[in-house]
């Protein structure tokens, strides 16, 4: 399931996208392949990371690249959930 989901992300990075768009599909893919074990503690650990991380955030670009790799991890702790 995480090697189809790479797949589908790295097939919407193409040259007809504004840059941002296929940097956020690579900030996705790098933070779902960051979590080796399909642990979900430490899948939710990183996610609260992050969020207090945005949270304090005062820059766009951090804030943007939180946001991306927030859905890469939110959708993989979805799919730990769903397939434990």
């Amino acid at each position: 399931m995480i090697d189809e989901r790479i797949s589908f992300l790295k097939e919407q990075i193409n040259p007809e996208n504004k840059p941002e768009v296929n940097s956020t599909f690579q900030l996705q893919i790098d933070a779902i392949r960051s979590v080796d074990d399909q642990d979900i503690e430490k899948v939710e650990f990183i996610i609260k990371e992050k969020k207090a991380l945005l949270k304090n955030s005062k820059d766009v670009h951090e804030s943007d690249r939180l946001f991306a790799e927030l859905e890469g991890l939110e959708w993989l702790q979805r799919q730990i959930e769903r397939y434990n």
